[in-house]
C-alpha cells in the first residue's frame, strides 16, 4: 500500500492486543492520518480522553474491566468527556446482530467486523465524518446513540477538530450526504437497515480481498437481495450490482470502481431520509450505476440481445449457477 500524505486528523485507537494495535496505527498512518494514539485498555483511553481531543476513535468491543460499552457510555454522558459527540467506530470479532444493536443503542457511530480490510475501514472513517459534517452543516444534532442530551455545564465546551478526509473523494459527494438526525432510534428499532449494513461490510470486505472464483462476492450479493427486499431503491441498485458481477468480466479496467460504486450508493441508501429529494438523487445514481455496468460489459461482449433490462438472465456463455 502506498503511504498517502498526511492529514491533520487526531485518530484514538482504543485495544488490548498490541498486535492489532500496531496493525491499526501501520494501517491508519498509511492512509495518511497524522496523529495517532494507541492505548490498551478502557480505562487509558478515559485517561487519554481526559486531556485532549479527537477527531475519531476507533475501539476494540470486548475489553476488561472497562469494555467497549462502558467507555463508549462515559464518552456520551460523563462530563469528564471533552467531545462527547465524537464519532466512534466499533471493531469487533462477533459482528453479529445483537452485538450490532448493542454497540449502536451505546453510542457507536458504525461497527465492522475484524479483521478490517484497510480500505473498508479508511471508506468508513470518511463516512462517519462526512456525515457528521453534513448534520453540523444542516444544523442538525450529531447523532449520540440512544442518550443524546446537552454538555453538562461544567464540560469543556471545544469546538469539534477540523479535519481533511483521508481518502479521495468516493461517488457520491459530501453534500448529498443526509444529516442523520434520527440514527440512534434508527438503528436500535429497525433490524432490516442493520441487516443491510452487515450484508454491505460482507461485500466491501469481497471487493477488497477477491478470491479467484468470486463466491466471496456472490455470497455477499445474496444477502444483499434478501437485505433489500420491499426496498425498490435499495433493491435497483442491487439488481445493477448483479449484473455487473454477472456480465462484466472481473479483468476489466473499471470493475473493481464500479462494484464500490454500488457499494458507496447502498450505503448513501442506508442512511437517507427516503424523502421526496433522496428518491430524487437515487434515481439519479441508479441510472448512472445501470450505464457504467452497460459501458463495462460492452468491453467484453459482443451480443447484447440478451441483456438484462429488468431482472438479470445469464449472459451468453456464462454459466447460469455462477455466472462464470
Amino acid at each position: 500500500m502506498t503511504k498517502r500524505p498526511a492529514s491533520p486528523l487526531k485518530i484514538l485507537i482504543v485495544d488490548d492486543n498490541p498486535l492489532l494495535q500496531r496493525a491499526l496505527k501501520d494501517m491508519l498512518g498509511l492512509w495518511g492520518v497524522g496523529q495517532i494514539t494507541a492505548v490498551g485498555s478502557g480505562q487509558e483511553a478515559k485517561d487519554a480522553l481526559r486531556r485532549e481531543v479527537f477527531d475519531l476513535m476507533v475501539t476494540d468491543w470486548v475489553m476488561e474491566p472497562v469494555g467497549g460499552a462502558q467507555l463508549i457510555q462515559w464518552i456520551r454522558q460523563s462530563p469528564g468527556s471533552l467531545r462527547p459527540t465524537m464519532p466512534i467506530i466499533v471493531l469487533t470479532a462477533n459482528a453479529d446482530l445483537a452485538t450490532v444493536r448493542s454497540a449502536w443503542d451505546a453510542g457507536a457511530d458504525s461497527v465492522l467486523a475484524k479483521p478490517v480490510p484497510a480500505a473498508t475501514l479508511a471508506r468508513r472513517i470518511d463516512a462517519v465524518l462526512n456525515r457528521r459534517d453534513g448534520a453540523v452543516r444542516t444544523g442538525g444534532t450529531e447523532p449520540r446513540g440512544d442518550t443524546a442530551r446537552p454538555a453538562a455545564s461544567g464540560a469543556a465546551q471545544l469546538p469539534p477538530p477540523a479535519r481533511t478526509s483521508i481518502i479521495p473523494p468516493t461517488a457520491l459527494p459530501a453534500s448529498t450526504l443526509p444529516p442523520d438526525r434520527n440514527a440512534a432510534a434508527m438503528r436500535s428499532e429497525d433490524p432490516k437497515r442493520v441487516r443491510l449494513l452487515l450484508a454491505l461490510d460482507k461485500l466491501e470486505a469481497a471487493i477488497d480481498r477477491p478470491d479467484p472464483i468470486g463466491s466471496r462476492l456472490r455470497h455477499a450479493l445474496s444477502d444483499l437481495q434478501v437485505a433489500t427486499a420491499g426496498d425498490s431503491a435499495a433493491s435497483s441498485v442491487v439488481a445493477s450490482l448483479s449484473t455487473c458481477v454477472t456480465w462484466v468480466e472481473p479483468d476489466i479496467e473499471g470493475y473493481v470502481d464500479a462494484l464500490q460504486a454500488h457499494a458507496a450508493a447502498l450505503r448513501w441508501l442506508a442512511g437517507s431520509d427516503g424523502g421526496t429529494q433522496s428518491m430524487a438523487v437515487a434515481l439519479c445514481l441508479i441510472r448512472t450505476l445501470r450505464a457504467s455496468v452497460r459501458t463495462l460489459a460492452a468491453r467484453g461482449q459482443s451480443d447484447f440481445g440478451n441483456w438484462p433490462e429488468a431482472g438479470n438472465p445469464t449472459p451468453p456463455g456464462k454459466s447460469p449457477l455462477t455466472g462464470r
